[in-house]
């Protein structure tokens, strides 16, 4: 880790700049969504009265560079509690420095912290860069398909629940 990066928890006065990296992620990853969260709803989600899950911030001069999301999670295949992290970016200025490893580091801690024994994640197929640097990390590869029911289609399987 760079010896000027900071990670900690999300505060209120991170909200504009972590929201901005949440736009830079979905551009990056061609996530062109119409509704990203602002900095309101980034508050609501990780410093609200029902927190979503925590928020890190990695800083270098009081400016944030990267963030990464967690909440937890229970697997029956590790018979033990977890945290799914859900985004972990770095600024591209920033990248190859240690500011990702430390952001899995402070995530991996705060999950232990709060109880688990493993963090996950996910990865977009064709992002050989972040596959190199999880296994570098010591993540081994697992084989499977992510799923998303969202949008619409999650409304009506919600509605039609008995």
């Amino acid at each position: 880790m760079p010896a000027e990066c900071l990670v900690r928890p999300f505060e209120a006065g991170d909200a504009e700049a972590v929201a901005a990296l949440v736009a830079a992620l979905n551009r990056e990853e061609g996530q062109n969504r119409a509704v990203t969260p602002d900095s309101a709803e980034l508050r609501a989600a990780f410093l609200g009265g029902d927190p979503a899950g925590f928020l890190l911030v990695a800083q270098i001069e009081a400016a944030p560079v990267g963030y990464a999301t967690g909440h937890a999670t229970y697997e029956t295949e590790y018979a033990a509690r977890g945290f799914y992290m859900g985004d972990l970016y770095v600024a591209q200025g920033h990248r190859r420095r240690g500011v990702g490893r430390a952001l899995v580091a402070g995530m991996a801690a705060g999950a232990r912290a709060r109880g688990a024994r493993f963090l996950w994640w996910t990865a977009l197929p064709g992002n050989a860069g972040a596959h190199g640097f999880y296994r570098a990390i010591g993540c081994r590869d697992e084989a499977l398909r992510a799923f998303v029911l969202a949008d619409a289609a999650f409304g009506r399987l919600a509605d039609a629940a008995p």
